[in-house]
């Protein structure tokens, strides 16, 4: 007899959980990279700017370049803030799944356990089934022996001289 855990069913689904718990905690991983890659790449970009205006401000600039450029350095910091508070809300979002994620694992790993207790005893009490009809098939060799060749009595055998 095979062995047969009965919530195999619900473990698989557990295992269907986890799979698709991970994928999206690995979903908002990803964003989260790429929202701080663009800040970084506007951070950078930002540094740039204001590097190459202090140059021309060195060499003259007229009063509406400067107004454009503090426009654009405005706009520039706007952005950044905005992609700080998308980065504050994916992190938020991370930990949320994170314990999400957390969760199911923890119940797939309780089923899991539940599984191989299950299995460690069924796989001795295979054992000692195995064994008791091992047993059984030596002490049935036993007698048939016995029968076939049965003891001698002593008192029977012939006087030794």
């Amino acid at each position: 007899m095979a062995f047969d855990f009965s919530l195999e069913p619900v473990l698989r689904l557990k295992r269907g959980q986890e799979r698709l718990e991970r994928r999206k905690l690995e979903a908002i991983h990803s964003e989260q990279a790429q929202v701080l890659a663009n800040l970084d790449e506007i951070v950078e970009s930002h540094l740039e700017s204001r590097r190459r205006v202090q140059r021309e401000l060195a060499l003259t600039m007229t009063g509406s370049e400067l107004q454009f450029h503090a426009k654009r350095d405005e706009g520039a910091t706007n952005f950044r803030l905005a992609l700080r508070t998308r980065l504050a809300e994916i992190e938020q979002r991370r930990l949320t799944q994170m314990q999400v994620y957390r969760k199911i694992r923890q119940s797939r790993e309780t089923l899991e356990n539940l599984r191989n207790r299950k299995l460690e005893i069924y796989r001795v009490e295979q054992a000692r089934r195995e064994q008791q009809v091992l047993d059984d098939l030596f002490l049935m060799r036993q007698s048939i022996s016995v029968e076939e060749n049965p003891p001698k009595d002593p008192s029977k055998d012939p006087p030794k001289e």
